[in-house]
């Protein structure tokens, strides 16, 4: 009844928006009223879709499609009569509608199915008042169906029916066939009552308002209500009516429906997502216990060795078999079968006494890994299963493929993936041709392989220069292998190699001459056998396992900074340790797993490149070389082994290449698995704490709190308070524009106004603990004053009368609130929905109260904003869904481990966010649950077994998620036999019956007490009443041995869980509340951590306040120094530790050492002396010999130090016309243009105490002169080429004008020759030639020393040119170390001085060596 009730109300909301159109504009109105009802039609599908209602589903479906038909026609019909018009001609007509057709009720439509009805379908109803509808009438009238007094309005009246689903007779039948054909014919106007009103002037009225055809869509819901007897239609697809982003968001998609069906918890369906995930038998199943178990064994380090290894492989098998097998979340296997995860023996001390010892397993970190690394075996075995299947279509027979079974590990199984591909290449597509041609009936298309070309080499006879190598790859792989079980110690090999008669040269050479090769080119020959040979080296598995195992033993990863790192990384960048690293081991790396977290950072920023190598590298090469050559010994044999070792180069170069990326791609992801195993450490000791206990109660219970702040904490900021009740509800908003830390009066207003807060506004309702929090370091000011408030007011808690300590309760507790989630709140959508006329910081208070109640509920209720917080230094580096998973993963713990309230669940939105993190569930089953509760149970579970009895869940769900569900059972109801009491226990289902057994003991019961009791309330109701301590008696320890011998079963842990819950059911199991420290609130008010605020930290600080010596008149020393950083911390700067003679003024910014902080205070006291800030900026970590580039970073230091005197030098500006900023091809285009001798003055990158002069000696030809300036006193002096100027004027005309002179004077002279070095040769060369007897000599500038010149020249034509360096100085030219003042003295003294050099020489002994002149040429 109650689906017809909706389609009835559909049905009259359609009526009623059609009754409303607007005669001026049917159109527009008609489609506004269609969208309407779409709106709510589409609101009754999506309400059949969430509760798998077909009907309604059915019937939604088949209302949209009516409206789109009438939408389609009405848009082709302009001048539609709509009902108001029809109604008003009526009345105008005299002809009134009755009261019964005017009650705008429809009726359920029925489908027609005749084939006469369907082929008046496409009929239209322009002819409903045709000439001969008065003999239709009149035949009507025979027939006993149409009565002579009625209207248009009282026709639809025969073709709408009762909901009625009776057998129809023949009668009944042909009744109803009679009534179609009246319907079909159209609503008819009674002609007799419009006596007024003519033929002519009615069809002009119904041209103008149109003929009625508004009520097609009525005939076409009959018929296809008639028609959907006998035709089944689909349902309606949400996917239809909604976007699929919108149904992807709300979880409505077909997908998530399938997830909410499927019996397996969610979260394993998420992790499943993108596998088959083949459930495994037999000696697989075994195998990925035993893969599993070693993978565990060494992430543990050897902590389960000895006797504990064996018990230990059992348990993660069992884990295994619950995760795999039965589905069973973390959660289940940690609170009931944690008897599987214990191993227990007993001892004999040495009095005899035997002793039980229990070692724990496994623990949850533990059992996480297991279900991921359950993923990781599964994705490894169906990549396996495909191989296989790949190996049997092919019929391979091969040794290589033999062994698939035995990877262990998905590089390996790629690994043969990738040989089988390339060495069946040809196979592989003639398979996937044959596939396709027996899919699509099509030829096979020519597809384009990436192995082609080695496909073509290996089927022509230029192959054949691959077998002239003397051994195959897979011969090569063998021997490798054998080779390293070996260490490369044996000097036999398993294949030998055989040399080619002929030489490679000769064998390619006579391959190209074959007609029928494919490369004639002997070049491009002899490099296609090359790669070909190389490409099957590198595609061998064998020796890809051999360079795996190399890197996996012995790489090594450096760090290579790029020129953009070099600028970049300084001493206080984050990659500052990283910055020169070399050497590193995956050992290290592995144990500081953010340092290559950090490398690979960079290296995305393009800061670095990470290299991996392999620890000495050419020996490892040459043995493995050795296992590719021959031991021949002839000339032929050492160049095909030249050739084989080319060859074996080229693998190895891409198959390094590749083993490095995979081994940095192993490392990153262990690295990223370490890092979010301490996110989730982190974030567990933050979400592991029960709500703050008031005084005086019990723990688990909730405290009122008031949440105090004033914002950033500035004078004229009003203090803002938010009460939270224990029940979850807000009392009225404190607010006090009176800010307690302005001044003493302000403080006064201000403890009464909160005194007269809490007795007045609160009533009954006083506050357990007052939370105060704020936005930066002003509010602990805030909290001293409200602390003073309460002690002077007497501020205190409200006790029960029976209380020990109600006559003298203590003060209410003053507490710090942690507000990392109230920060995120007070922004957030979900404040706005709740509190949309307060302001922001009440929202603030608002979050911050609620965490002191509730912890676990507010970061709950994050979301994905809850990834927006720091639990982790480096939990930046790992991506944001490895966070994610590491949170939920502790959400999923401690909900579980606390339970969740389900009716309470059902009722309250801010708690049902707990659900989907009970175990089992998820987003889409919880919300099915809830769906499914308030549906079938009127929102109130009453037992668990209900969840299986009312259908709400699945077998495997309800035994996940069960004992989690908390059902208290009210005092009144406790003698209710429908009521399960141990519903409000953690205890499973399974173990009601072993519960009520206990029970039974502690009470001494036998099984017809039992029988009796049960009628009574029950075997646990008895022992409540009697009193649950009873069951400290039992012995379990007994009666577990007793279970496991008898039934086979490990209930150990479980009997003890058991009579914990019957003694305290639902027992708070969390830590307390955790109050903040002082560093904890240090860090929360100010952002900065113990490590960047600590001693030999440098911080800016600006100075507030500086404290001056005025007695001493002649320079007033500074005794102290107040300063603030920029997170408001105060600071002192005593007198001994400021340095003297520096000047402090306030408001400047100076940077400081931290000497000593006082986390309680927000104050420390700092130094500006320069040896603690020396000591503060060396480096904090160690520079390891072997593992840093002392060599790298001392050669960047160096250039690092010239590019900062260069940038100092171009910072000066010298008082001079020709100094200008220019660097030295700045100033060579500038004197360009100039005259010979001119000269311009530029900065040096010596640094700020040098200059440098540029001058033009000729043409293209400029000496840069370094000049160092001098400073004593206030007197300054510059030296150049070791002679000192008093300034740069008389450095410029005593020294460069006097040098341009000497140069001037040589190239004016007859014996100077323009152009370079070679021309000059080459004319004296001609010169002598043509003189043979005479001998010659000339000058020419040497353009290597710009400046000076040299002196060629020749003895006679046979004699080769001499080259003598000649240099331009102030007061002439210095030639062999003698000086000359012009050039006729220089020209004598090189006659003379050659002179004296050939009589030396002739007197010297034949064989003695020719010697190098000055400057390197030769005598």
């Amino acid at each position: 009844m109650a689906r017809e009730d909706e389609e009835r109300e559909i049905r009259d909301d359609v009526s009623n928006n059609s009754s409303e159109e607007d005669g001026d504009d049917v159109l527009d109105s008609s489609e506004e009223d269609d969208d309407d009802e779409d709106e709510e039609a589409i609101q009754k599908v999506r309400e059949g879709f969430i509760v798998d209602d077909d009907d309604e589903v059915i019937q939604s479906k088949k209302k949209r499609k009516h409206k789109r038909k009438r939408e389609s026609q009405r848009a082709a019909v302009d001048d539609a009569l709509d009902e108001d018009d029809l109604e008003l001609l009526l009345e105008n007509s005299g002809a009134k509608p009755s009261s019964s057709s005017s009650s705008g009720k429809f009726k359920r439509l029925k489908r027609a199915q005749s084939e006469t009805a369907e082929e008046q379908e496409n009929e239209s109803l322009n002819d409903m008042f045709s000439d001969d509808e008065e003999a239709e009438a009149d035949e009507l009238e025979e027939e006993g169906e149409v009565a002579h007094d009625r209207n248009i309005l009282d026709e639809f009246e025969d073709f709408i029916e009762e909901d009625e689903f009776s057998d129809e007779d023949e009668e009944s039948r042909r009744e109803k066939i009679k009534q179609r054909k009246a319907k079909k014919a159209g609503p008819r106007l009674d002609i007799s009552k419009l006596s007024s009103v003519d033929r002519e002037s009615l069809q002009q009225l119904f041209e103008v308002f149109g003929n009625g055809a508004e009520y097609e869509w009525a005939l076409d819901a009959q018929e296809m209500e008639d028609e959907g007897n006998g035709e089944a239609m689909e349902p309606t697809s949400l996917d239809e009516v909604f976007e699929h982003s919108e149904l992807k968001e709300r979880m409505l998609t077909e997908e998530d429906n399938l997830i909410r069906i499927i019996d397996i918890p969610e979260r394993y369906q998420k992790y499943r997502a993108n596998l088959n995930y083949i459930d495994l038998e037999g000696e697989e199943l075994q195998n990925e216990k035993e893969w599993i178990a070693s993978i565990l064994s060494k992430e543990k380090q050897g902590l389960v060795g000895g006797f504990l290894e064996q018990p230990f492989r059992e348990a993660v098998g069992k884990v295994v078999e619950f995760v795999s097998k039965d589905s069973y979340e973390v959660p289940f296997i940690w609170t009931h079968r944690r008897d599987f995860l214990l191993y227990s023996r007993e001892i004999q001390d040495a009095e005899g006494v035997v002793n039980n010892e229990v070692h724990k397993l496994l623990y949850e970190d533990d059992l996480w890994r297991i279900v991921h690394l359950d993923i990781e075996y599964h994705s490894l075995y169906e990549k396996r299963l495909n191989i296989e299947k790949l190996i049997d279509a092919l019929s391979i027979d091969d040794d290589l493929v033999k062994d698939i079974k035995s990877l262990d590990t998905m590089v390996a199984v790629q690994d043969l993936h990738d040989y089988i591909q390339f060495t069946y290449s040809a196979e592989i597509r003639e398979l996937n041709n044959k596939t396709e041609d027996l899919e699509d009936g099509n030829k096979p298309g020519k597809k384009h392989s990436k192995f082609a070309l080695f496909e073509r080499i290996r089927s022509n006879i230029l192959y054949d220069g691959v077998k002239a190598f003397g051994i195959s790859a897979k011969e090569f792989g063998e021997n490798v292998q054998d080779q390293s079980s070996k260490k490369f110690e044996v000097p036999y090999r398993i294949h030998a190699t055989d040399d080619s008669l002929e030489s490679p040269e000769d064998m390619i050479e006579k391959l190209c001459e074959d007609d029928e090769v494919i490369f004639k080119d002997e070049k491009s020959a002899r490099d296609a056998v090359r790669r070909t040979f190389a490409e099957e080296i590198y595609q061998n598995p064998k020796i890809r396992h051999e360079v795996r195992q190399t890197y996996k033993a012995f790489a090594s990863i450096s760090v290579a900074i790029t020129e953009k790192g070099r600028a970049t990384i300084d001493r206080h960048s984050p990659y500052a340790d990283i910055k020169y690293a070399i050497n590193r081991s995956p050992a290290d790396l592995v144990k500081q797993p953010d340092v290559l977290l950090r490398m690979l950072e960079a290296e995305s920023s393009g800061l670095a490149v990470i290299k991996v190598e392999t620890k000495d590298y050419d020996n490892w090469f040459q043995c493995i070389c050795n296992c590719l050559k021959s031991d021949g010994s002839s000339e032929i044999s050492d160049k095909w082994n030249r050739e084989r070792e080319h060859v074996l180069t080229l693998a190895f170069k891409k198959l390094c290449a590749t083993v490095a990326l995979n081994t940095k791609e192993d490392l990153r992801r262990e690295c990223e698995r370490l890092v979010a195993s301490e996110v989730r450490r982190r974030f567990l000791s933050k979400v592991d704490q029960s709500p703050y206990v008031p005084y005086g109660f019990d723990k688990g219970s909730k405290a009122n709190v008031l949440a105090l702040s004033f914002g950033k904490g500035e004078f004229d900021s009003a203090v803002v308070g938010a009460f939270l009740k224990h029940d979850g509800l807000f009392g009225e908003v404190f607010k006090s524009e009176n800010n307690p830390t302005k001044d003493r009066e302000n403080e006064e207003q201000f403890a009464g106004q909160l005194q007269q807060y809490l007795d007045r506004l609160l009533g009954d309702y006083k506050p357990d603990v007052i939370a105060v929090s704020g936005y930066n370091a002003n509010t602990k000011r805030l909290f001293d004053a409200i602390v003073n408030t309460v002690e002077k007011n007497n501020i205190r808690v409200s006790l029960s009368e029976d209380h020990k300590d109600f006559n003298n309760p203590p003060l209410v507790n003053v507490i710090w609130g942690q507000d990392e989630t109230a920060r995120l709140y007070q922004n957030s959508d979900r404040a706005t929905q709740e509190f949309p006329e307060k302001p922001t910081l009440y929202k603030y208070c608002v979050g911050v109260a609620r965490y002191i109640q509730n912890p676990l509920l507010e970061y709950v209720s994050l979301k994905d904003d809850i990834l927006s917080l720091t639990f982790h230094e480096h939990q930046k580096l790992i991506p944001a869904d490895a966070v994610k998973d590491a949170v939920e993963s502790v959400f999923v713990d401690i909900i579980n481990m606390v339970g969740v309230e389900i009716n309470e669940a059902v009722r309250d939105p801010y708690v049902a966010q707990l659900l989907p993190y009970i175990s089992g569930l998820g987003p889409r089953k919880s919300s099915g649950l809830i769906r499914n509760i308030n549906a079938k149970l009127g929102s109130t579970l009453s037992n668990r077994s209900d969840l299986i009895e009312s259908e709400l869940t699945t077998a495997n769900i309800f035994i996940n998620c069960s004992s989690f569900l908390n059902i208290p059972a009210l005092e009144t109801s406790s003698r209710d036999t429908s009521v399960e009491l141990l519903d409000a226990t953690r205890i499973h289902p399974e173990d009601y019956d072993l519960a009520r057994k206990m029970a039974a003991d502690a009470l001494d019961l036998d099984e017809e007490d039992m029988a009796h009791i049960e009628e009574q309330g029950g075997i646990i109701y008895q022992l409540m009443k009697e009193g649950v301590s009873r069951v400290d008696e039992l012995n379990l320890v007994a009666y577990g041995k007793e279970l496991e011998s008898k039934f086979g079963k490990k209930k150990y842990a479980t009997l003890q869980m058991i009579k914990e819950e019957l003694v305290n059911n639902f027992e708070e199991l969390r830590r307390s509340f955790h109050l903040l420290d002082n560093a904890e609130v240090f860090q929360m008010l100010t952002g900065e951590t113990t490590e960047t605020f600590s001693r030999n930290v440098v911080v800016p600080v600006t100075v507030v306040r500086v404290g001056k010596n005025f007695r001493d008149y002649e320079q007033a020393k500074i005794r102290f120094a107040k300063v603030v950083t920029s997170s408001l911390i105060t600071g002192n700067i005593e007198e001994n530790s400021i340095p003297s003679g520096i000047d402090l003024n306030q408001g400047q910014i100076v940077q400081a050492v931290i000497l000593d902080v006082f986390y309680d205070s927000f104050t420390a006291t700092l130094s500006l002396l320069d040896d603690d800030l020396r000591k503060a900026n060396a480096p904090r970590f160690v520079k390891e010999e072997g593992k840093w580039d002392f060599t790298a970073e001392e050669d960047d230091w160096k250039k690092e130090r010239a590019k900062e005197r260069a940038k100092l030098a171009k910072t000066r500006n010298v008082q001079h016309p020709l100094y200008h900023n220019f660097n030295f091809k700045q100033a060579e285009e500038f004197l360009a243009p100039q005259a010979v001798g001119d000269c311009v003055i530029r900065p040096s990158s010596k640094g700020p105490n040098f200059l440098t002069i540029t001058w033009k000696v000729a043409n293209n030809l400029f000496q840069h002169l370094l000049v160092q300036e001098k400073t004593s006193g206030r007197l300054k002096e510059y030296v150049v080429e070791g002679k000192k100027y008093g300034d740069l004027d008389q450095l410029i005309f005593q020294h460069i004008q006097s040098i341009a002179k000497k140069v001037l004077e040589m190239t004016r002279h007859p014996k100077f020759r323009e152009g370079t070095l070679s021309e000059v040769n080459e004319w004296l060369d001609s010169y002598t030639r043509a003189n043979p007897k005479s001998s010659a000599y000339v000058f020419c500038f040497d353009h290597k020393l710009p400046g000076s010149f040299l002196l060629l020249f020749k003895v006679n034509a046979n004699t080769p040119i001499s080259t003598w360096h000649v240099r331009t100085e102030v007061d002439g030219y210095t030639l062999k170390g003698f000086s000359y003042p012009n050039m006729l003295r220089l020209c004598n003294g090189f006659k003379q001085t050659f002179k004296s050099y050939v009589s030396n020489t002739r007197s010297a002994p034949s064989n003695r060596a020719p010697t190098s002149s000055y400057g390197g040429y030769a005598y």
